[in-house]
């Protein structure tokens, strides 16, 4: 067979609709679909490039949330007027807008020290503030964001409403673009469980310890069946319903992967599913496809989708993919999963002319779809793990990923409920543990923690249960 690309962008991110308010607090949803859920389908269109892309069932909804007009709390005091602000909407502005690592703006980095010295700002000011912050959203496709990324200050309140009214007309649009991919057969749709949950682990924490022996697990037991099936099952039906098609793959979260989660994968029929090579390397294996028990199984190559996410960045777009085709060359048919949607921020103009030189240097008949694929090779086993490092450790083991886990098993017992065990599922997300992790002391991140507990704490209200008084408190600490 000849050699192929297979590329695999895996779309996510957590529910930031907090259970307790209603209120959606973090903007990282809609700021990416301005950016790399924009910008992939966008420089797909202009080539023969065949690429798989997955998406999180919560991604999906809350992209819809967006489209039926719901704002999360950043954007409400972004598209403010300025002279409505009191101090403290203002200091929340400073201190929490944050705009990815590769933009530049002269006229932010004086607002911001400006501020810091406790000066006061104007609302003219301020304004600039906001339009620089939303134009950092944006990747450089449309001309409207060029021409105002190019004026770089002294904006006005219509260019802050022209700014506002395409941010809309690309949410607005945005699963248009990719089912004109679909129609073109050029991408290929697949789903991860509803929340991104780690199915091995709501099935039996015990996989953490198969996959790495020396692993700490909490002392109650997991045994989450129902959900697990229940994050599969809505998962694919809001797939299918957004995307008109019957859906065949499933990116598990983080690559999360056990012997006993496949058979659960395939009572949904899923055809073929994704980790990383290190769950074979026990058997001397590495990336590759394969048959495991009637399912296929696309084990990247960790080192080169790392490239793509951590080292072509610092690279012209031309030597990148060169670098890329010796790859290809080397390895033979080359499996490439990575994040689809954080990476581009630290490319030059947000990675739009690495996506361009890529696209357009292998065509329909070098690149791969999922389900056009021929495994090479059958196995019967492979070490329970995901994409990181192979093992579970980023979401259990440690002090406070093995307390969330005990607070989210035992609240679990009292749940009984549709409307309560709602919140349970969220609660269930890979996101909130992973932020727990030792691995992540020093990335202090307090947001995750309050949306973790206050789904714990709707939950027991959905069920006309006393809260127990431990929810109240963090679990994160300080390092």
């Amino acid at each position: 067979m000849q050699n192929k690309l297979f590329l695999w962008l895996h779309m996510h991110q957590p529910d930031y609709l907090d259970s307790l308010t209603n209120k959606i607090i973090l903007p990282w949803v809609r700021r990416h679909s301005l950016n790399g859920y924009y910008s992939v389908p966008s420089m797909l269109l202009k080539s023969e490039f065949k690429a798989n892309i997955n998406f999180s069932g919560i991604l999906i909804e809350q992209i819809k949330r967006y489209q039926n007009g719901e704002k999360d709390v950043y954007q409400v005091y972004e598209d403010a007027d300025p002279e409505s602000l009191n101090q403290s909407e203002i200091n929340f502005m400073f201190r929490r807008f944050r705009t990815p690592y590769s933009f530049k703006s002269k006229r932010l980095d004086y607002l911001r020290e400006k501020f810091s010295k406790g000066e006061k700002l104007t609302a003219s000011e301020i304004l600039d503030f906001q339009v620089i912050f939303k134009l950092s959203a944006f990747a450089p496709i449309d001309e409207e964001i060029i021409e105002m990324r190019n004026k770089s200050l002294h904006f006005t309140k219509q260019d802050k409403e022209v700014i506002i009214s395409l941010e809309k007309k690309i949410i607005d649009n945005l699963f248009v673009k990719y089912k004109e991919l679909i129609a073109r057969n050029q991408i290929e749709i697949t789903f991860t469980p509803y929340y991104h949950p780690i199915i091995p682990l709501l099935l039996d924490f015990n996989s953490a310890v198969k996959s790495k022996p020396d692993a700490k697990v909490p002392l109650v037991k997991s045994n989450l069946l129902e959900d697990a099936k229940a994050h599969i099952e809505r998962s694919l039906k809001i797939g299918k319903e957004t995307f008109d098609i019957e859906i065949k793959g499933m990116w598990p979260a983080e690559g999360s992967i056990s012997e006993e989660a496949v058979p659960l994968f395939k009572e949904s029929k899923v055809k073929w599913i994704g980790s990383d090579e290190a769950l074979v390397k026990s058997i001397g294996l590495g990336q590759g496809i394969y048959n495991y028990k009637n399912t296929i199984l696309f084990l990247r190559n960790h080192s080169v989708s790392d490239k793509i996410g951590f080292i072509y960045n610092k690279m012209k777009p031309t030597d990148a993919v060169l670098d890329l085709k010796h790859e290809l060359e080397k390895n033979g048919t080359l499996i490439l999963i990575l994040d689809g949607e954080n990476p581009w921020e630290y490319f030059e103009n947000y990675g739009i002319n690495f996506m361009e030189e890529l696209f357009k240097s292998f065509n329909e008949k070098e690149t791969l779809l999922g389900s056009e694929a021929i495994p090479l090779q059958e196995i019967d086993h492979f070490t329970p793990g995901s994409w990181i490092n192979g093992h579970f450790d980023t979401w259990i083991g440690d002090e406070e990923t093995n307390a969330a886990w005990t607070y989210l098993i035992e609240t679990r017992e009292f749940v009984k409920s549709d409307k309560a065990i709602e919140f349970i599922l969220k609660a269930e997300a890979s996101d909130h543990f992973w932020w727990y992790s030792d691995f992540h002391k020093k990335e202090i991140n307090f947001d995750f923690d309050f949306l973790f507990r206050g789904h714990l704490i709707r939950s027991l209200l959905e069920s006309n249960k006393e809260v127990n008084p431990y929810l109240y408190y963090p679990i994160k600490r300080f390092p």
